[in-house]
C-alpha cells in the first residue's frame, strides 16, 4: 500500500470531525455515565455534538456540551427528550446475577422503563433511536456462531427482560412508526468495569497473587469485546443500521474462560495459580452456565465495522488506565 493510501484516513476523520462542528447533533442518552454508554458519551463530544445524560448518577467529566438529567427511565421525560436528534437507550438493571437476585426489579426497570423511554421520545417527536440488548437474549445457542435470527432463549430474567424490549421496539417501529435499531453487546470489558464481573475478578485476583477461580474445566467459550469497539459499533447501526434491525456487536474472537486466566495472568506478570472448581448450588449452577456464545458478526461488516481490540491487548490497556488513576 502506497504512503499516499496510509494518511487517508485521518484526513476523512479530521473532516468528519470538522463537518459535526457546522452540523451539531443533540443526542439523549440514558445510563449515559454507565461503564457501557460512557464511552459513547464520550466520542459524541469529542466529534462536536451536544449530549443530554439522563442517569441516577453524574458523568465523571465536565463538558460546556455535556448536560446531566438526575432521572430515572420510569419518570415522565418526554419533555426531556424532546428537541434531541436521537436517543440512544442504554439504562438498565444489569447482569444475570444480579437480575435474578431482582427478578421484579429487573422486568419492571428493563422492560417498563424501556416502553417508557419509546414512548417519551415518540411523544416527543423523537423518532431515531438505538436500544441496547444483549446476547443474553440467546440463551444456550442451536448454532455456531449465532447470527441474529437465531432462535431466541433467555435462561436469566436479563434476558427475558432484554428480549421482551426488542419486541416492544418492533411494535413501535410498525404502530407508530418509530426507527429503531437494536444492538446485542457480548461479553463488554474495558476500563472503568464494576469488579463482580469477570475481567476485573481476574485482573484484581492476579494483582495480588491470589489464585484464580475458574468453573468447571474452564472450556467455557466467551467473544470478550472491549468497550471502546462497543460504542464505535453503536455510531456504525446509527449510521447505517436499518430500522427495526438487531445487530450482533461482539469480538468474533473466541477465548475460552481458562485462556483468558491464562492471558490475565501472563499480562500482569502475576504469580496466581489457576484453580479450578467444580459446579454446584453454593458455587455456580451448571445449568444457568452458557457453554458457547460467538456472534456471527456479518452485518457489522457489511456496514464497516469489525472489531480492533484483542483481549491480550484490552487487558493491557486496563492496565494501563489502573495505573494512570
Amino acid at each position: 500500500m502506497s504512503r499516499e493510501n496510509f494518511s487517508i484516513t485521518p484526513i476523512i476523520v479530521k473532516f468528519i470531525k470538522q463537518v459535526a462542528i457546522f452540523f451539531p447533533m443533540k443526542a439523549f442518552v440514558t445510563g449515559g455515565s454507565g461503564f457501557i454508554a460512557f464511552p459513547l458519551v464520550k466520542r459524541l463530544l469529542d466529534d462536536g455534538h451536544s449530549v443530554r445524560v439522563l442517569d441516577l448518577k453524574e458523568p465523571p467529566i465536565r463538558y460546556p456540551k455535556l448536560e446531566f438529567l438526575n432521572k430515572s427511565i420510569m419518570d415522565d421525560i418526554s419533555e426531556d427528550i424532546r428537541g434531541s436528534d436521537v436517543v440512544f437507550h442504554f439504562a438498565a438493571i444489569l447482569g444475570v446475577d444480579n437480575s435474578d437476585k431482582h427478578p421484579l426489579d429487573t422486568m419492571r426497570i428493563n422492560l417498563e422503563g424501556s416502553v417508557n423511554v419509546f414512548k417519551s421520545a415518540i411523544e416527543a417527536e423523537v423518532k431515531n433511536m438505538v436500544y441496547s440488548s444483549s446476547s443474553e437474549v440467546y440463551g444456550e445457542p442451536r448454532e455456531l456462531p449465532i447470527k441474529e435470527d437465531s432462535v431466541k432463549g433467555p435462561v436469566s430474567t436479563y434476558g427475558v427482560s432484554k428480549l421482551a424490549s426488542e419486541i416492544y421496539a418492533k411494535a413501535f417501529n410498525q404502530e407508530k412508526g418509530a426507527d429503531i435499531k437494536i444492538v446485542r453487546f457480548f461479553n463488554v470489558y474495558g476500563p472503568g468495569q464494576e469488579n463482580n464481573w469477570v475481567v476485573p475478578i481476574f485482573i484484581n485476583k492476579a494483582m495480588k497473587n491470589e489464585p484464580i477461580t475458574v468453573f468447571g474445566n474452564g472450556n467455557q467459550t466467551r467473544c470478550f469485546t472491549f468497550v471502546e469497539d462497543i460504542s464505535d459499533g453503536v455510531m456504525k447501526v446509527f449510521e447505517k443500521g436499518k430500522t427495526g434491525e438487531a445487530y450482533n456487536i461482539g469480538n468474533n474472537h473466541p477465548t475460552t474462560i481458562l485462556e483468558l486466566a491464562q492471558i490475565v495472568k501472563e499480562v500482569t506478570k502475576s504469580r496466581s495459580e489457576i484453580i479450578k472448581l467444580g459446579f454446584g448450588k453454593d458455587t455456580r449452577l451448571k445449568e444457568r452456565e452458557i457453554e458457547y456464545r460467538i456472534p456471527d458478526i456479518s452485518k457489522m461488516k457489511e456496514i464497516g465495522w469489525q472489531p480492533k481490540t484483542m483481549v491480550r491487548d484490552g487487558v493491557k490497556k486496563i492496565l494501563e488506565s489502573m495505573r494512570k488513576n
